[in-house]
């Protein structure tokens, strides 16, 4: 390698370890200055993610149906509109009625979580299975779960009343999208600008071998993406229809909650499924069996049957590495980073892979001389 490539290498590193040492030291000041000068490019992040994940349905339409590019958008466009009328049409309707029942009846939850902690609080001090005063742990218990009664109910009222946020967010979000159907109308001429910007900083070797790597990478989200999406659609599905069928209530609701939770691998489920156990068990005990079956046809399913044919090997990672990319994405962004965190470390192993097997060609290159 040439001096000029070290060089090279040795200064993207540095700049590399020092945004990651500033951003673990300076977290509220990065954070602060994300939220006001970054946060004015979310539309235009938005737009490249619309434009992504819209542009294999739109070149489908092109090229499979033989629609000329603005027809084969406005088919698309159609369809995703058809999806959001039928969804706050038909399921909107019955989420709110159970979450409007569910908030109704916190106080009469939480005096049968009161009921059901002294019992059990008897029964482990029966048992001498209690170390510290039963009256000191049983107080500790109700004042935890009053305090996230509380809490509840106010998410509940910020969440109405925040209307200023909603609408903020909405416009965003409607910006991102207009942008994102300008991108796919010129998808050619922003492909052949990126390309271009790309050999311009890395130059032209580097530079295809980088585009290679960023079309290998969405290749990698937009299974991993569609993939969840159509798994965890069928999850839900079965765990409402099991549900239904068996009069175990908030069906739907958990039915929602089992296929939005099944999206992040692993995690996701598990938080979903303690969350519906909580709520079948206050509302109506004798119905838990139900749920249980329900969910384990839901994650046979999809653990044998559609995720391994749908996802398959998408991100090429193992459970450790899956659990591990969640946890730090996770505890970086939110909810967010635990969805991407998994395809996000795919591309990492994909950079890592790319970089031994460079490393191992020059090895060969060196023992043929």
């Amino acid at each position: 390698m040439d001096t000029k490539g070290k060089a090279f290498k040795i200064v993207v590193v540095g700049i590399v370890l020092i945004i990651v040492q500033s951003f673990f030291q300076q977290y509220t000041t990065i954070t602060e200055i994300y939220s006001r000068y970054v946060g004015y490019l979310i539309p235009v992040i938005y737009a490249f993610f619309i434009a992504i994940f819209m542009e294999p349905i739109v070149t489908f339409f092109e090229k499979r149906l033989k629609m000329n590019r603005i027809v084969s958008i406005g088919v698309t466009i159609f369809l995703l509109i058809l999806l959001i009328i039928g969804f706050i049409g038909i399921v909107a309707p019955q989420i709110g009625k159970s979450l409007k029942e569910l908030y109704f009846k916190l106080p009469y939850m939480q005096d049968k979580i009161e009921f059901y902690t002294k019992e059990i609080i008897k029964f482990l001090k029966a048992k001498g299975l209690i170390i510290m005063g039963d009256a000191e742990l049983q107080d500790s218990l109700l004042s935890i779960v009053k305090k996230n009664t509380k809490y509840i109910q106010d998410v509940g009222i910020s969440a109405v009343l925040n209307i200023v946020w909603w609408t903020v967010a909405l416009t965003k979000f409607f910006i991102g999208f207009f942008l994102g159907i300008l991108i796919l109308i010129n998808k050619e001429y922003f492909v052949d600008f990126i390309q271009k910007i790309i050999k311009l900083i890395f130059g032209q070797e580097r530079g295809k071998n980088f585009i290679v790597f960023l079309e290998k990478s969405r290749t990698i989200l937009l299974k991993f993406v569609c993939g969840r999406i159509i798994v965890s659609a069928a999850v839900g599905f079965i765990t409402f229809i099991v549900m239904l069928l068996t009069s175990t209530p908030y069906a739907l609701l958990t039915g929602v909650m089992m296929g939005l939770g099944n999206m992040i691998p692993y995690v996701g489920s598990i938080i979903a499924g303690a969350l519906a156990v909580f709520l079948v068990i206050l509302a109506q005990p004798t119905k838990i069996i139900f749920l249980f079956l329900a969910i384990m046809i839901a994650q046979a399913v999809d653990g044998w049957i559609i995720g391994p044919k749908i996802v398959g090997e998408s991100v090429g990672m193992g459970t450790f590495w899956i659990i591990v990319s969640i946890l730090i994405g996770g505890s970086l962004f939110g909810p967010i980073g635990m969805f991407f965190g998994v395809p996000a470390f795919a591309m990492i192993k994909l950079i890592y892979y790319n970089c031994l097997r460079k490393e191992e060609e020059k090895v060969n290159i060196c023992q043929k001389k």
